[in-house]
């Protein structure tokens, strides 16, 4: 997603039928809540959208909002853009994202943030954000936990991350996280890594 063109292991054609059920499961996993009127997002912005599985997965939850996918892939872009035309897609740099600062209600970025810069991307996303961001992290990847758990306190000092329980089919560690104007940013005690009292 940045510095150059991502290392995908599989083409665009393949991505769904190998990859499309998992995503999926953290997507319910991280969404549910918007089900609630109050909470429905009328900006979508999705950092490493790929082949669109998420704009596919908001449709199905019946919410009406603009949808903004953002990848450096072309192909994984024409995959998104057949799939869901009313939707605009970009091909872009997560670390420079083409969106104008508290543009996005939702900005999602799921299973990406591994390949990026992280201080970068979380600093852009937290500049076009204004409601909530979900980032997830790979398990396999969980040495980068405190180096996230940090870049939050750092650069979403007014956010505060909410608790959120996965299954087991779900490969990622989610991070929801939710503008809170007044407040200092706060970790919840069964988030922080390695049961140490904060993010290093």
């Amino acid at each position: 997603m940045g510095g150059g063109e991502p290392l995908y292991d599989v083409p665009a054609e393949g991505y769904d039928e190998l990859y499309g059920e998992e995503q999926v499961a953290k997507y319910a996993a991280a969404l549910g809540r918007f089900s609630q009127p109050f909470r429905r997002p009328s900006v979508v912005l999705d950092v490493g959208c790929g082949t669109g599985l998420l704009a596919r997965f908001l449709k199905m939850l019946g919410l009406r909002h603009i949808y903004i996918g953002i990848d450096l892939d072309a192909d994984r872009l024409r995959v998104a853009r057949d799939r869901s035309p009313g939707a605009m897609v970009i091909q872009a740099d997560a670390h420079a994202l083409p969106i104008r600062s508290g543009a996005a209600d939702l900005t999602a970025c799921f299973t990406v943030i591994h390949l990026l810069d992280p201080e970068r991307a979380v600093k852009e996303m937290a500049r076009v954000s204004r409601d909530t961001i979900i980032i997830t992290l790979l398990k396999k990847r969980i040495e980068l936990k405190p180096l996230i758990l940090r870049l939050f306190r750092e650069h979403l000092k007014n956010w505060h991350l909410e608790p959120l329980q996965v299954t087991e089919d779900v490969r990622d560690e989610v991070y929801i996280l939710m503008k809170r104007d007044g407040e200092d940013f706060r970790v919840e005690a069964s988030q922080v890594f390695s049961g140490m009292a904060s993010p290093p």
